[in-house]
């Protein structure tokens, strides 16, 4: 009997331990893994792929059948080199199958997702940005522990999506516009995860957003031009930020500013992905190209917009030759589509539309107060400059010495010219149309009228009359 009791407790024994053993090398699930610090802006894609996990076989980890050209071991998963070769062998293919791979999509404003009941082992962890504006640093993460007693259990983890390079985007509400024109302008870049390290060293130490105009300057305040308002606001997720609220109003005429956003990068990471948008209007000044950059010190490459205007060049000639003829006088107008009638530029000493069109006030005349004339110089040209695309008239009001005016104004367009699909110019269609002939005069006008030749027959009237007076006179004395 007593035999038998010890036997039993050796079997007891074994089966505690083989308990155990199971215990400590069975496949185990119940890890969470969390994916922290997502750009808000738009939908971010997580996709994470098993590495390894425990092999309950021979008590040791074991790697996906997919990543057996990479060379990774415990050892070596945090390694640059072996990351690189993971996520190059996780984009061969999408046959989830062979990884064991999961996949989740944020949706817009979510800033963190989560992966659940997985298996204790490593996990590859690649971001993609729906919009391409925030690229991230491919990341690794464990779900497993050692316990006390040395077994190995699922762990909850987590990985900061921390972006290689955060976009700073630029985009303008115009392709084209001319002088005197409001233009809006949108920056858009996104707040950087702050990092603290155990020695409270930080990674993130400067957040700053530049933008550069050439060719238009700030318009922040002020009355509307041309029926458009001043804007100027910066949000974050779509929400006001106190201190945060808009730019500084001192930078209104100006062209550049440096604008600071530390402040939103706080060590809780209260902004950490949230999109920074600001938008602000600028006037365009008298330049063919306005262009702007915006950048920031997590993008030093950032985005140039721009838009254009263009001229246009008429060339006065004598009817019939090809003669050149300087001297003549235009002026530029356009048709108002809503009131149908003429609406005539305002124009500076060297060829720019100021912004200003002034309302003709009776049909076919051309208002009071235009100011400047384009002239033809020796080469019979003139040019108009800084226009947007639309439809025009040059109408000369002023014919060279010697020449009749020509009343037929010469209609001519303006159209955004494209390279690739995008706006690159904008220029005059078909310019080698765009000329005007004038006639020489046939006779001098006269310059004394009707008046003055009856006078003048008159007068030789009435000279003949007295010469026959006389020479009947001197007759009849003879006699």
């Amino acid at each position: 009997m007593k035999k038998m009791k010890k036997f039993l407790a050796v079997i007891l024994s074994l089966a505690m331990v083989l308990g155990m053993s199971i215990t400590a090398f069975a496949a185990k699930t119940g890890a969470t893994l969390e994916v922290k610090g997502l750009a808000t802006y738009a939908e971010q894609k997580v996709d994470i792929y098993e590495i390894y996990r425990l092999d309950a076989n021979d008590n040791g980890w074991v790697a996906a059948d997919w990543t057996k050209d990479t060379g990774v071991t415990p050892e070596t998963l945090n390694t640059e080199a072996v990351i690189s070769k993971l996520k190059t062998e996780a984009l061969k293919t999408t046959a989830t199958a062979t990884k064991n791979s999961k996949e989740i999509s944020t949706g817009k404003f979510a800033s963190n997702v989560n992966f659940e009941n997985l298996q204790a082992g490593a996990y590859l962890v690649i971001v993609t940005d729906s919009v391409n504006k925030t690229e991230y640093s491919t990341m690794v993460a464990k779900t497993y522990k050692y316990e006390n007693n040395n077994l190995i259990a699922p762990l909850n983890a987590s990985v900061v999506a921390k972006a290689d390079k955060y976009h700073t985007g630029k985009e303008a509400d115009k392709t084209n516009a001319e002088v005197g024109d409001l233009v809006t302008y949108t920056v858009r870049t996104t707040v950087p995860y702050q990092e603290v390290k155990p020695n409270n060293e930080k990674l993130v130490n400067e957040f700053t957003v530049s933008d550069k105009l050439t060719g238009a300057t700030f318009y922040l305040k002020g009355e509307a031009v041309k029926g458009t308002a001043a804007v100027n606001k910066i949000t974050v997720n779509g929400a006001t930020v106190e201190g945060f609220a808009k730019l500084d109003e001192r930078l209104h005429g100006q062209n550049s500013f440096d604008l600071n956003l530390m402040g939103l990068v706080k060590d809780d990471n209260t902004y950490a992905g949230q999109e920074v948008v600001i938008t602000y209007t600028a006037l365009v000044d008298k330049a063919n190209t306005v262009e702007n950059k915006a950048t920031s010190t997590q993008d030093p490459n950032g985005t140039t917009t721009k838009t254009y205007s263009g001229n246009a060049t008429i060339t006065k000639y004598e009817v019939g030759t090809t003669n050149v003829l300087k001297g003549a006088e235009f002026v530029v107008y356009r048709i108002n589509k809503e009131t149908n009638k003429k609406e005539y530029a305002v124009i500076d000493a060297n060829g720019w539309i100021t912004g200003q069109w002034i309302e003709e006030t009776t049909e076919n005349e051309v208002p009071a107060g235009l100011g400047t004339t384009l002239t033809t110089a020796d080469d019979g040209t003139v040019t108009v400059k800084g226009l947007k695309a639309g439809d025009y008239y040059f109408k000369e009001v002023v014919a060279p010495d010697g020449y009749s005016i020509n009343n037929g104004d010469i209609a001519f367009t303006m159209e955004e010219k494209l390279t690739n699909g995008a706006v690159t110019s904008v220029a005059a269609a078909n310019p080698e149309l765009i000329k005007m002939y004038d006639s020489k005069l046939s006779e001098l006008p006269s310059t004394g009228g009707m008046g003055t030749t009856l006078f003048t027959i008159a007068g030789c009237a009435i000279m003949v009359a007295a010469a026959g007076f006389f020479f009947a006179s001197r007759k009849r004395v003879n006699k």
